[in-house]
């Protein structure tokens, strides 16, 4: 081993083996379900079933959210325009973003930051959103241009609490829900990002590889809406200059 060897704890393949985390690929397949295989790979040991099962029911959760989300506008729009799947896909997880399925980690550290101060849930979710108001700071997680009330948050929710996983983080972010609508008048319901990150909160998961989780799961959508684009309608049809309106300055000479 040189001083420029590069280690890495992941996965390691040489003739006849494979190695993710340690166990045997062949000897997971089919014995590990596909949520503890993702949280196997992300955090590096195999959970129970629970953990398994609320991993993959949080995947599922974001795999789709319709054609008219960014994501999957951009993934339909390059599809459009002839490219291969895979630059179409491509785009799509490159509008991924802060603003769009990349709040989950901005929400983890809200949350963590509110059950840290030891207080009762909602006078901590109070003390947090003050803070964060006088800052000028939005609260991730809460607030939908969707919903009224999000369906899958709902679900995946009442699963953590069948499951026995819904503990601090969970109330938290029902607190922070709260204390939010009543300080701006109006109710906003927890959105999917607000949702995981309480979820990932409570079995442990890192903070760095929240929003992987958004991307691992959304692909699967933007797979199918880049190939239904490229079967079902016609080159650049998603392009109608009637869905533009400029607003620049007035036509002019130099």
């Amino acid at each position: 081993m040189t001083s420029d060897t590069v280690k890495t704890s992941v996965s390691w393949v040489e003739p006849g083996r494979i190695l993710l985390r340690g166990y045997r690929l062949e000897e997971i397949i089919g014995n590990v379900e596909w949520g503890q295989a993702a949280y196997l790979l992300l955090v590096g040991e195999l959970p129970d079933a629970r953990v398994g099962k609320l991993m993959e029911a949080m995947l599922v959760a974001g795999i789709d959210h319709g054609p008219t989300a960014p994501s999957t506008r951009a993934a339909i729009t390059v599809a459009s325009t002839g490219a291969s799947l895979s630059s179409a896909v491509a785009s799509g997880v490159l509008a991924i973003t802060r603003y769009h399925g990349g709040a989950i980690e901005d929400c983890m550290s809200v949350l963590e930051e509110s059950v840290a101060m030891g207080l009762d849930p909602y006078e901590a979710a109070t003390e947090i959103v003050s803070r964060y108001r006088n800052r000028g700071l939005r609260i991730a997680g809460i607030g939908s241009r969707k919903h009224e009330e999000d369906p899958r948050v709902v679900r995946l929710l009442a699963l953590a609490e069948e499951l026995g996983l819904a503990g601090p983080y969970v109330e938290m972010i029902r607190c922070l829900q709260r204390v939010v609508s009543q300080t701006v008048g109006k109710k906003l319901p927890i959105n999917i990002d607000g949702a995981i990150a309480a979820l990932l909160c409570e079995i442990h998961f890192p903070q760095q590889a929240a929003n992987g989780l958004f991307l691992m799961s959304r692909v699967a959508g933007l797979v199918a809406h880049a190939i239904e684009e490229q079967t079902r309608n016609k080159p650049l049809h998603t392009v109608d200059s009637r869905d533009f309106l400029y607003d620049g300055p007035p036509e002019r000479k130099l």
